[in-house]
């Protein structure tokens, strides 16, 4: 990704999510990093998602992604690559 691609990519993630959106954000991925020893760069969701699919996820990571999908319809495969 070019320069310019990233300040565009920084400038609709301004416009699209709000303060607060953003910290919450930076939250999970300090999960991530913390619980999961995951990216920096990749939320809870994401990372547990991607173990469900590759048949790696223990049975707190289903039932973790099982609550979500109360919140949102199938938020942890829709979370891949976020």
């Amino acid at each position: 990704m070019n320069r310019e691609e990233l300040i565009t990519k920084f400038e609709t993630d301004m416009k699209k999510r709000s303060r607060l959106l953003r910290f919450l954000l930076v939250l999970d991925q300090m999960g991530n990093v913390l619980l999961w020893n995951g990216s920096q760069d990749e939320t809870i969701s994401s990372h547990v998602g991607r173990r469900i699919k590759a048949g790696k996820a223990n049975r707190f990571e289903k039932l973790l992604c099982k609550f979500l999908r109360m919140l949102e319809s199938e938020h942890c495969m829709k979370s891949i690559g976020e």
